[in-house]
């Protein structure tokens, strides 16, 4: 059983060409990288390293995907949130929102772990501080729950924005701080690789919550159009 939801509130009748061209950058990045035998070398050059902070890569970063699944999955939230952010905001500071959404996930990312040589990259923080200035425009937009079984749909639930970003929110505080040593450490009389903290490896949910942080300043820093 999976749980989704889709976007059901009506954004601006504008086209958003700066989230449609920040979509195909990352399709295109993709594309190029991610099947070569040397990304490893890729990640190491282009991701962002903690103990090398201050490289190409806190700008490259937010480009780079490990698979396509990865991919696909932060560019569907990129398309649901960032073409209404855009319309509210406008194409240039939807530009400036994106890459500061990136470096303050990238900021707290570095503050919990300056000592670590693996590289951080992928949109989904930066879809984390869209998504946050979305909610705060569109706090009761309709939004759908999509329960479905392997992909296909068995029934909906109607929800509003802000019940799903609170549960999303809520998400990210405990597993930013969750103590996941212990319960593996609980757990390793089972031999089982049940859970893993890398911080890079897996989703950086610190980085998150700092992406988070910053769609919320944003949302009241950035002015905003009347909303049609």
């Amino acid at each position: 059983m999976f749980i989704t939801f889709v976007d059901d509130t009506g954004g601006s009748k504008k086209f958003p060409w700066a989230n449609t061209v920040l979509i195909l950058l990352n399709l295109v990045i993709c594309l190029k990288t991610a099947s070569r035998h040397d990304f490893g070398e890729i990640l190491r050059n282009y991701g962002f390293i903690p103990v090398q902070p201050l490289t190409l890569g806190i700008l490259t970063a937010p480009f780079l995907h490990t698979s396509w699944g990865h991919l696909a999955a932060n560019m569907t939230f990129l398309f649901m949130f960032g073409r209404a952010v855009e319309g509210r905001i406008g194409a240039r500071s939807y530009l400036l929102s994106y890459l500061l959404c990136a470096l303050g996930a990238e900021a707290v990312h570095w503050y919990y772990n300056q000592g670590s040589a693996l590289a951080l990259v992928g949109a989904s923080r930066v879809v984390t501080g869209l998504g946050t200035m979305y909610l705060l425009m569109f706090p009761w937009g309709k939004m759908k729950w999509v329960f479905s079984f392997f992909g296909v749909p068995l029934f909906e639930v109607p929800s509003r924005t802000l019940f799903v970003f609170a549960l999303w929110a809520g998400l990210l505080v405990v597993l930013a701080y969750f103590p996941f040593d212990t319960l593996k450490n609980a757990v390793s009389w089972l031999n089982v690789p049940l859970l893993s903290n890398n911080p890079s490896a897996g989703i950086a949910w610190r980085a998150h919550l700092g992406a988070l942080i910053t769609g919320f300043c944003l949302f009241f820093l950035v002015p905003k159009k009347a909303s049609k």
